[in-house]
């Protein structure tokens, strides 16, 4: 099993700007990993609390994959970026299997560090 990250920063908290950042981040993710269905076990969704229009697992579902998904939460905490949505798609590839994660425009979400 191999697992993909990806992250995007969402213009507002809108139905639509939601609906937008998932189906882009999620269609980068397959195509920059030569992704198919058939080898996604499972979809895990998290975004910040000021994101409460739309759940971007159902809007997965939506676009017509069938495969378990959740969506949580992140922690709030002082300093954390807003208007985040993040994935980790597990999928049924060799552990060998190259993967190219996906930070769509929130690269900093990769290198941020928490400091007092």
């Amino acid at each position: 099993m191999k697992a993909i990250r990806g992250a995007t920063f969402v213009k507002e908290d809108s139905y639509e700007e939601i609906e937008k950042a998932t189906l882009d981040l999620m269609e980068k993710i397959f195509s920059r990993n030569g992704l198919k269905d058939d080898e996604v076990v499972s979809v895990i969704f998290s975004v910040t609390k000021d994101l409460k229009s739309m759940n971007p697992a159902t809007i997965f579902r939506k676009s017509g994959h069938d495969v378990p998904l959740m969506c949580l939460q992140e922690a709030d905490f002082t300093g954390a970026a807003q208007k985040v949505l993040r994935v980790l798609v597990i999928t049924d590839r060799d552990k060998t299997t190259n993967v190219v994660n996906v930070y769509d425009g929130a690269q900093s979400l990769k290198s941020w560090r928490w400091e007092r």
